[in-house]
C-alpha cells in the first residue's frame, strides 16, 4: 500500500527548514507527501538581494513562493493553507484550528505526520500552538480511526541546536528517527533560496549548504520508540 506524509507547519518555508530534504526524497520514491500551512506568513521580512516588497504584497509572494519550492520537492499540489493571520494563530478558535487539520488528516490518511514539538524549535507562538492544535487533531485521528500512524516533531541535536543559541531540553532536542538525505541535501539548500523575501531563509540556506549535515532528525512521540532506540529512515529502511 502506498504510504502517505503530512507535514503541518505554520508558515511558508518552516516546512523546509525541517524537511525539505525528506519531502523531495520520499517523493521521488512515490511517497504521497502533503503539506499543511497555517498562514502566509505576512509579518516576515519584506525581501533580500536588493529586492523590496510592499507589506500588502508579502501574503501572495510568500505564496507563490511556497508553492515554487513544493513544486521543486516534487508536490505540484501546493499546501493546504488554513488562512490565519501570522502571528495570530495562539489567540485563533482552538477547535476551529484542529478540525481543520483533522479533516485534513480524514482526508489524505496519513502514515506519519510531521509537525513542531513543543517548544516549536524556536519557541515561536505560532508553533507551540500549531504544535498543540495538530497533536489534538492526531489523537482524534487515531481515536476514530485505528492503526498507528506514527506523529514525529521536527528536532535538532542538542549540540548543532546550541550553536543556533537554542535551548531544547524536551522531545525536540532528543532525535529518534534519523533520515539520511545525503542525496537530496541540495533539494533544502535550494528550496530556502527559492523563499526570496525571507532573509532567514537566506541565511539558514547559507550555513547549511557550508555544513552539508546530510540527515533530517525528528523525534518520535507516537508510537514511543523504547528508549535508546535510533531509528534510520523515516520508515526503517536505513
Amino acid at each position: 500500500m502506498p504510504r502517505t506524509i503530512l507535514a503541518v507547519y505554520a508558515h511558508p518555508d518552516d516546512e523546509t527548514s525541517s524537511a525539505g530534504a525528506l519531502m523531495a526524497k520520499y517523493s521521488a520514491q512515490g511517497v504521497a507527501v502533503h503539506v499543511i500551512t497555517a498562514t502566509r506568513g505576512e509579518l516576515g521580512s519584506l525581501g533580500t538581494g536588493g529586492t523590496v516588497i510592499e507589506r500588502e504584497d508579502l501574503p501572495k509572494v510568500r505564496e507563490a513562493e511556497i508553492r515554487s519550492v513544493l513544486a521543486h520537492y516534487g508536490l505540484p499540489g501546493g499546501p493546504l493553507f488554513l488562512d490565519y493571520r501570522d502571528q495570530e494563530l495562539k489567540d485563533a478558535d482552538f477547535e476551529e484550528v484542529v478540525g481543520k487539520i483533522l479533516a485534513e488528516m480524514e482526508r489524505v490518511r496519513p502514515d506519519v505526520v510531521l509537525t513542531f514539538g513543543p517548544h516549536g524549535i524556536s519557541g515561536h507562538d505560532d508553533h507551540v500552538a500549531l504544535h498543540e492544535q495538530t497533536v489534538a487533531a492526531f489523537d482524534r485521528y487515531r481515536a476514530a480511526n485505528g492503526g498507528e500512524p506514527r506523529l514525529l516533531y521536527s528536532a535538532i541535536p542538542k549540540d548543532v541546536a546550541e550553536g543556533f543559541g537554542l535551548k531544547l531540553d524536551g522531545p525536540e532536542g532528543q532525535p529518534n528517527v534519523v533520515v539520511d538525505v545525503t542525496d537530496h541535501w541540495h533539494f533544502k539548500v535550494e528550496g530556502l533560496r527559492l523563499y526570496r523575501s525571507q532573509e532567514d531563509a537566506q541565511e539558514f540556506a547559507q550555513t547549511i549548504e557550508d555544513r552539508a549535515w546530510n540527515t533530517e532528525v525528528f523525534h518520535q512521540a507516537y508510537p514511543p520508540l523504547p528508549e535508546g532506540t535510533v531509528m534510520r529512515g523515516l520508515f526503517g529502511e536505513g
